[in-house]
């Protein structure tokens, strides 16, 4: 700009090149604005000639982008905002969705298991009624026609001849006797409360050898830890279930128990050189094995099944039972026993 400043000149308000705020009318509205300029003052022309902004313009060009910048953070943490939300949202419902889904089957399972456990108990009860039935019932019939083939010789007055028939209803008694005491051991070994897993497991062994005349064998280390209720009545279901098994369909000839304890916590594991597990004869074991595995399962332990076929066929069945099973030992009773049954 050029500005005839006189008056300015002459009062020393512009005097050589310097910044100044002067008073200047602004073209876009006529009205004086001050503005911050870099002028030269001619003093001899009595002329000032420089440049400048003014500076309300300055202010409202800030105040424009200050207003722009605030509009954009506000803007962001919108769209932050937004974003979270969404993510929370997405998180939440996928988490609803994944707890529905596992409650639902939880929900499938449990009726499941409860439906196996009816289905447990009536086989059991149906087992139990048909060895009451086909054993013990028929003991007594036999019992009863002995006792009354005795009645009747001695009404006759043939004492010597009754002897011989109430032998023989004695004997049926003892039987029955028996046979209501193995019935009772398979529902709830006595033993295994009495003594423990290791002689309860024995008794199960001798009993299936006599029963089956297959040669049985059983090995155990008497271990310092005691195995708590839980995993006792586990590890001798167990074990039952495998050597019915292995009585039903394997055709074995020699069977082996072992039971022992090492730094993990216990194992119990059954062999045989049956026919092994394949085909039809799997198939027919498979609830047996899956009640094993869910016993195991219920210790948080692990149930490993291995089986083959031919002149080398076989099975070997090993649940382990972990550290949280074991009780603190009440003795120091180290050392081996092995039985041979």
């Amino acid at each position: 700009f050029g500005l005839q400043a006189e008056d300015g000149i002459r009062d020393g308000h512009v005097t050589g090149v310097q910044t100044c705020a002067l008073p200047i009318s602004k073209p876009s509205t006529g009205e004086e604005a001050m503005m911050v300029a870099y002028v030269l003052g001619l003093q001899d022309w009595r002329w000032a000639v420089g440049t400048g902004v003014f500076i309300d313009d300055v202010l409202a060009t800030v105040a424009s982008a200050r207003a722009e910048v605030e509009a954009r953070v506000r803007r962001t943490f919108v769209y932050i905002g937004a974003i979270t939300l969404a993510a929370v949202l997405v998180v939440f419902g996928a988490g609803m969705g994944v707890n529905l889904r596992e409650r639902r089957l939880a929900d499938a399972k449990l009726k499941e298991l409860t439906q196996r456990v009816f289905d447990a108990q009536e086989e059991e009860r149906g087992r139990v009624a048909r060895e009451l039935h086909d054993g013990i019932s028929q003991i007594l019939v036999g019992v009863r026609y002995a006792l009354e083939n005795a009645r009747r010789r001695l009404a006759r007055g043939d004492a010597d001849a009754a002897a011989d028939p109430l032998d023989k209803g004695i004997a049926h008694l003892g039987t029955a006797i028996a046979e209501v005491r193995r019935i009772s051991r398979d529902l709830r070994p006595g033993v295994l409360d009495d003594l423990g897993l290791g002689p309860a497991l024995k008794t199960l062994t001798d009993d299936f050898r006599d029963r089956t005349g297959i040669e049985t064998r059983f090995d155990t280390v008497v271990f310092r830890n005691r195995l708590d209720q839980e995993a006792k009545i586990a590890l001798y279901r167990i074990a039952q279930e495998a050597l019915t098994n292995i009585e039903r369909h394997s055709g074995a000839r020699r069977v082996t128990v072992d039971l022992r304890g090492h730094q993990n916590g216990a194992t119990l594991r059954i062999t045989d050189d049956g026919r092994g597990l394949d085909g039809a004869s799997g198939q027919a074991q498979g609830m047996g094995l899956r009640n094993m595995q869910e016993r195991v399962e219920q210790l948080d332990g692990t149930l490993r099944i291995l089986s083959s076929r031919g002149a080398r066929g076989g099975t070997v069945i090993e649940a382990q039972v972990p550290l949280t099973h074991l009780l603190p030992p009440e003795e120091d009773s180290p050392g081996k026993r092995e039985v041979q049954a």
